[in-house]
């Protein structure tokens, strides 16, 4: 079960590094229903991350105890890290040579308005939706499951797993619960920031997972 966790620590720890779901709760925090919206898109994000691992945690168990398990989860490691490392290189070819070339998409700017119920249909499709984080909440899935552990290990090390990877989020919406007056500034200001440099700081995230997913999936061939 450690061995599981461990191999899925890294994993858990780029989802928690990803800036986009940083940004948008912060976006989230400093709109007008901030701490209700705030809650809501920690429990959306909690939910989307913690399905995804999930099922495909029991199903690479389920495929990994057949008869030609280790070869199709072995290609399938392959196959998802070569994906993060395409997204990785377009994500760093992508990114702003500038400060004046960064703009936000279109639906971040409607997030200043968010509603509670809202804010977690945002996060569960940022969780669900973006092929980033699908792709990362996968190869977690098939790491964890890959690791031959009985249901409820399995669900345990995902539960696990979807905490780390929900962390970065949990831990502003908490800060903001506690002092929303004295912490607002300082959430503007890492907004810019993540902002600015949101794709150079994912293309390395998804290199590096791209990578050890790769390295796996050649260990299990």
């Amino acid at each position: 079960m450690l061995d599981a966790f461990g191999a899925a620590l890294p994993v858990a720890v780029a989802v928690a590094l990803s800036p986009l779901p940083l940004i948008a709760v912060l976006l989230v925090l400093l709109s007008p229903a901030g701490s209700s919206a705030g809650l809501t898109f920690l429990a959306g994000r909690l939910l989307g991350v913690g399905v995804v691992v999930g099922l495909f945690a029991v199903m690479s168990d389920l495929v990994e105890r057949s008869d030609d398990g280790s070869p199709f989860v072995g290609v399938l490691r392959l196959v998802v890290g070569a994906a993060l490392m395409v997204l990785a290189v377009a994500k760093w070819r992508g990114r702003p040579r500038s400060a004046d070339e960064v703009d936000l998409p279109g639906w971040m700017g409607a997030i200043e308005g968010s509603s509670p119920t809202r804010a977690a249909f945002l996060a569960l499709t940022l969780s669900v939706a973006n092929p980033k984080e699908l792709l990362l909440g996968v190869g977690a899935g098939i790491t964890i499951g890959s690791a031959g552990l009985p249901l409820g290990a399995t669900l345990a090390v995902g539960a696990a797993y979807t905490a780390i990877a929900c962390l970065s989020v949990a831990t502003p919406v908490v800060a903001f619960l506690a002092a929303p007056d004295r912490i607002r500034g300082r959430m503007e200001k890492l907004r810019v920031t993540l902002v600015r440099h949101n794709d150079a700081i994912m293309s390395v995230v998804l290199l590096v997972i791209g990578a050890a997913l790769i390295g796996g999936g050649l260990s299990a061939l």
